[in-house]
């Protein structure tokens, strides 16, 4: 990642910040709106699950220009999805709810740019969430 686009990532991180349960419900409504086979994997109450997965996200996005902490927290999160049985292709149904949640919330400010720097940043995660598993 450019630094431009870490800068990009972090501050839409921060424009979201006080609606993140909000993104993650709404990220939750458009994966299992594009792929319902999905809906199995989570638990039936998705609340502690919203939660987590916006920490996650905040966390993982904050850690961007710190490489050793955030390959760190990637990996640690690379392994416990692993035991939940995700697979590789998972990762490229979240990427594609995920960038499209982002874009409508970041709405008013989206632009190509931003949308560049998410998907790198999310296929950065990827990578090191995955570079322990092979």
């Amino acid at each position: 990642m450019t630094p431009e686009q870490v800068d990009l990532v972090l501050e839409g991180i921060e424009r979201m910040r006080p609606r993140l349960p909000l993104v993650a419900d709404a990220f939750y409504a458009e994966l299992f709106g594009r792929y319902p086979q999905l809906r199995p994997m989570f638990p039936a109450d998705l609340a502690r699950q919203r939660a987590k997965f916006a920490d996650e996200l905040r966390a993982l996005v904050v850690a961007l220009p710190d490489l050793p902490a955030f390959l760190d927290s990637a990996a640690r999160l690379g392994r416990r999805h692993a035991g939940y049985g995700v697979r590789v292709a998972h990762y490229n149904q979240v990427r594609t709810a995920l960038i499209a949640t982002i874009a409508a919330e970041m709405a008013s400010v989206w632009t190509e740019e931003h949308e560049h720097a998410w998907t790198v940043a999310y296929d950065m995660i990827t990578e090191a969430m995955l570079l322990n598993l092979r």
